[in-house]
């Protein structure tokens, strides 16, 4: 991994500074990585990458270091949603505020891990996407919600024709249908929306206001479950419409400026892994250093 300009560098080090946060990196790089003579590979979010974040986060611990808020700039087309769970929740669990920035695109699973934020940071270019689960399905990957939108448009159509009077293309369609993987993928889909929904209130901290908690539901669905395809672009004022927390502080959204240059530093990074690179607030450490210097005299 290339070191950053120094003058990015020091920019990117004024703003943990600033704000007391450690500032933390989650990019993919938009490379094709060659892995056989054959296959390619590309980032996407995994298990691993939960690993590396755990890793800063308790290498600061030991020094007693870790902010109380996380600054995390999120460029990612998505992955495992197994994995972009497990780094939301762990993420939630180890800083009180978390603010999450996204210069370009935070897809899929990205958008989950953008649910833990208190606040969400796009401006005009940026966005983020449905966080339907997807599935392989004869050879390809479907969202979990088709195949029950599917069924339902058939039931909707042809629920009250006996099997005869259903024309013959549509009578052999209803002969794929699998009742079991049906209940598969709703359920799959149900735990989506209700994982969503934990994160949004974690973060938002409705408590008892019912109205709000249940905008937060209503979030949720229509991000899991809203009808729309998966690649469909969420941008700036959909997620605004849909109840989200996106800050129209002038002040956050201008840091997307430097940020957007650390992203595009390492777009062509030559690695199928996201590229995580933190800044950890001075201030920190050189209080921490003090209290040692204390102790030392003591």
């Amino acid at each position: 991994m290339k070191s950053l300009d120094k003058n990015l560098s020091d920019e990117l080090q004024k703003i943990a500074n600033e704000h007391k946060a450690l500032v933390m990196s989650f990019i993919a790089p938009d490379k094709l990585v060659r892995k056989s003579p054959a296959q390619y590979d590309y980032a996407t979010i995994a298990i691993s990458d939960l690993y590396e974040i755990e890793k800063v986060v308790e290498e600061l611990a030991e020094k007693e270091a870790v902010p109380k808020k996380l600054m995390l700039i999120i460029h990612t087309p998505g992955g495992l949603l197994y994995a972009a769970t497990k780094i939301a929740k762990y993420i939630r669990t180890s800083f009180s505020e978390v603010d999450v920035y996204v210069p370009y695109e935070a897809a899929s699973g990205g958008t989950m891990i953008c649910l833990i934020a208190n606040q969400i940071i796009l401006d005009k270019i940026a966005n983020l996407t449905p966080i339907d689960p997807q599935l392989p399905y004869k050879g390809v990957r479907i969202s979990s919600t088709t195949y029950d939108e599917a069924i339902r448009e058939f039931t909707d159509r042809y629920g009250k024709l006996s099997p005869e009077e259903i024309p013959s293309p549509y009578q052999q369609m209803a002969n794929t249908f699998d009742p079991i993987l049906a209940k598969e993928m709703d359920k799959l889909t149900m735990d989506t929306i209700l994982l969503a929904w934990k994160f949004l209130n974690k973060a938002q901290n409705p408590k008892n206001e019912k109205a709000k908690r249940k905008q937060l539901l209503d979030t949720a669905f229509e991000l899991a479950k809203g009808g729309r395809p998966h690649s469909h672009i969420i941008d700036f004022e959909e997620a605004q419409e849909m109840g989200l927390p996106i800050s129209k502080d002038d002040a956050k959204i201008k840091l997307l400026k430097p940020f957007k240059k650390w992203v595009s530093s390492n777009l062509y990074e030559d690695d199928a892994k996201h590229i995580i690179q933190y800044f950890c607030p001075e201030a920190e450490k050189s209080g921490k250093k003090d209290e040692d210097a204390k102790s030392k005299k003591q």
